[in-house]
């Protein structure tokens, strides 16, 4: 073959792999990151949000003990708009439990606000198993939305029409609230029968509250915020609120990842029975070997040494694994429908579930008086 092809063709393929290099390094951006904190009085509502966002600046080791993260602190924002992605958290873990999963949806260019949700995370409990639980954390993620678009330097980054939601565990069935479902407890009365005594919401504490969350059912009002254009529930929990009427009114795309080993929410019976209620319309993807705490950053050794059989669950070679595989997903989801306009889906009002008033019934006659005869 003569040099000057071999040449030729070597330059052309330069010139082909180049372009997509450069195009593939556009794409990926350095990650800043900051803090933000409101109380509201009128609405009682007190929000601590880690943002992630992408960055001009360069990242350095952040120390918020006992976490560290790397990031860039109050870097300069990248200029443009760029979808909002917010992250619950599951019942065990913070606003920092996902740190890793934040930066990485950050440098694909999502800013990613993540709160801890008071009384529903690794500090308090509290609320574990009540309606306030989900109702709650609802309102704390709509706010956030709220707050960033309130804040001046960072609506600036914001795409309002882009936002995107996506939960771990309690926060997957809150990710399904706002996204329009509909609780009816239709499956609890059976639940314990299928799980066995064994299984978390199944002790006598457990059933009490759950047995209070289905009194406070049906709404009577939708939880769902049309602002929220894409769902990823993540491991979610509550699977026995839900049927197949549970879903007419969710209009948002809904990406479903499992767990395999989660002994809390286990997969058979929350998330695969979520994907069955959905017939097939939410992709679903599982992950082998994943458990609560496999899916969150890894812990501090010091909290690792506190909290061993949430953080020490899989060795760091198998949470490699798991986060590549379900960091892919989440990125190729919200990519696909807020990365741009083309695929962003049209939400429609929540609907109005007002009970009918009841048919006032018709008056009696009033009795007709009797006349005297005279005499």
């Amino acid at each position: 073959m003569p040099i000057r092809f071999i040449v030729f063709a070597l330059l052309l393929l330069f010139q082909l792999f180049v372009p997509a290099r450069a195009a593939v390094a556009a794409d990926s951006y350095q990650v800043g990151f900051r803090t933000l904190g409101q109380w509201s009085a009128d609405a009682n509502l007190r929000l601590d949000v880690n943002i992630w966002y992408p960055s001009v600046r360069p990242p350095r080791t952040l120390n918020y003990a006992p976490w560290t993260v790397s990031a860039a602190r109050n870097g300069k924002a990248v200029e443009g708009r760029f979808p909002l992605l917010l992250l619950s958290h599951a019942s065990p873990g913070t606003r920092f439990s996902y740190h890793d999963t934040a930066a990485r949806m950050a440098s694909y260019g999502f800013v990613v606000a993540a709160p801890t949700h008071a009384r529903d995370c690794m500090d308090d409990m509290s609320l574990l198993f009540t309606w306030r639980q989900l109702e709650s954390r609802v309102r704390e993620l709509s706010g956030v939305i709220d707050l960033l678009l309130n804040d001046a330097e960072l609506a600036a980054s914001i795409d309002k029409n882009r936002i995107g939601l996506l939960g771990f565990g309690t926060g997957g069935a809150a990710a399904l609230l706002l996204g329009g479902a509909l609780p009816d407890c239709l499956s609890w009365p059976d639940y314990c029968a299928r799980a066995g005594q064994q299984d978390i919401y199944c002790n006598r504490w457990a059933r009490d509250r759950m047995d209070g969350i289905c009194h406070s059912l049906p709404l009577t009002k939708s939880l769902a915020d049309p602002r929220i254009k894409a769902v990823a529930a993540v491991a979610p929990g509550f699977g026995m609120l839900f049927s197949s009427a549970s879903f007419r009114y969710f209009h948002p795309p809904l990406l479903l990842i499992a767990a395999e080993n989660d002994a809390m929410n286990r997969s058979e019976l929350h998330v695969g029975s979520i994907a069955r209620l959905m017939n097939g319309k939410a992709p679903y993807v599982s992950l082998p070997r994943a458990d609560t705490g496999a899916l969150m950053a890894p812990c501090p050794e010091s909290l690792a040494a506190e909290l061993p059989e949430l953080c020490r669950s899989v060795s760091a070679e198998e949470r490699n694994v798991i986060h590549q595989q379900m960091d892919d997903a989440l990125s190729d989801f919200f990519l696909h429908f807020l990365g741009n306009d083309k695929n962003l889906p049209t939400i429609p009002p929540p609907p109005d579930l007002t009970p009918p008033q009841p048919r006032a019934q018709p008056a009696a006659p009033a009795p007709v008086a009797r006349q005297r005869r005279p005499r």
